[in-house]
């Protein structure tokens, strides 16, 4: 026996079961049945049903910024340490980023892709298993090393590798 129900689902559910219809050439009623059948069966078999996340048009801020971001408030431990990690990056990657120039700190976007490309570098050397990780990881550098590129500069402004400015450590 089967029977005929009526559900309204949130708009990114709608999104997603669309795809899935288009990709499967199948009506949204079939698709639909067959997840929800699934879960039903998934639910009997553990108990429980998993509850769904809350949703929300906007979302709590994380407690804690991401670790290429500087913690709020500023952090001197920080700095240190990522100051130290983009010395090591630029001698790992010399030429890739040879045309970083003296004061990148200064500019937010340099800023905050060196600290990105310092933490993902770490991970991939920490606990990559994808192959794909690196690769991606070196088309970001690339990509990086071209923008720097397009920048210009003279060789009187080329930033070389020592001890943070300053500014960077009062910052």
């Amino acid at each position: 026996m089967s029977h005929r129900i009526h559900i309204v689902l949130p708009d990114p559910a709608a999104e997603r079961l669309r795809e899935l219809t288009k990709a499967a050439h199948e009506p949204a009623a079939t698709i639909a049945r067959r997840l929800l059948t699934d879960a039903l069966a998934n639910a009997s078999e553990h108990g429980q049903p998993r509850q769904p996340k809350p949703t929300s048009a906007h979302p709590a801020p994380p407690a804690e910024r991401p670790p290429w971001l500087e913690p709020y408030g500023g952090d001197p431990a920080w700095r240190r340490e990522m100051w130290g990690a983009i010395v090591a990056l630029h001698d790992r990657y010399t030429r890739q980023l040879k045309d970083l120039k003296t004061g990148w700190w200064t500019v937010e976007a340099h800023l905050e892709t060196l600290c990105a490309l310092v933490v993902w570098r770490a991970a991939i050397d920490n606990s990559a298993t994808d192959p794909r990780e690196e690769l991606a990881f070196h088309d970001q550098l690339a990509d990086y090393a071209h923008t720097l590129r397009k920048e210009g500069g003279g060789v009187d402004r080329e930033w070389k590798p020592g001890p943070p400015p300053e500014e960077w450590s009062r910052a």
